[in-house]
């Protein structure tokens, strides 16, 4: 977890001007930036256009972080916005992300050493970016970003008991794709 005092160190110096400070604040939260964008997404070209885009951001929004949550809370939303931005700006590339997700015999994982626990862990990924936005957003920050249930409701801006309920809501609907995959598995072996 990132040190909340040197961040606030590094957001003031941004804002008046320190482009050193603003340089060390983005380098902070690069790689966070983009593990959010990537598990958002699914897509590496994408989630590093969203992470520059995010940093292009931080300098114009930068001074509207108000320091009631830690920095990297609202940089989440930041990201979490970003994401959806993009996602509304290029329908194209969201319909070759979705037909890329239902297809039952796309690879994976692109490593073709990959183990059984990483395939099994792309395929859940693969099925919360199914989820709807406001699921697929709690659950990546829960368990992609390891955040408490208050944490991710203040990223989320909404209150503590609805991220609870979106975790349980995105259970039962992962539940149901993993058990309408497998259904559809067994017909093809049937046929």
């Amino acid at each position: 977890m990132q040190n909340s005092a040197e961040d606030h160190e590094l957001v003031e110096r941004a804002v008046a001007g320190d482009r050193a400070g603003f340089a060390a604040l983005v380098s902070r939260h690069y790689d966070m930036i983009f593990r959010v964008a990537w598990k958002l997404c699914g897509n590496r070209e994408d989630a590093e256009d969203i992470t520059q885009d995010v940093c292009v951001r931080l300098g114009r929004s930068i001074r509207t972080w108000t320091g009631e949550a830690r920095f990297s809370t609202w940089l989440y939303r930041v990201v979490i916005n970003a994401v959806r931005d993009h996602q509304r700006a290029d329908a194209s590339k969201k319909r070759k992300l979705d037909d890329w997700a239902a297809d039952p015999n796309r690879p994976d994982v692109q490593d073709a050493e990959a183990s059984d626990e990483e395939d099994a862990l792309q395929e859940l990924w693969s099925h919360v970016r199914q989820l709807a936005p406001k699921l697929r957003d709690a659950v990546m920050l829960v368990y992609g970003e390891g955040l408490s249930h208050l944490e991710a409701a203040s990223a989320l801006e909404c209150a503590e008991g609805t991220v609870s309920w979106r975790i349980n809501e995105a259970k039962k609907q992962l539940r149901a794709l993993t058990e309408q995959q497998q259904a559809l598995a067994e017909r093809a072996v049937i046929r």
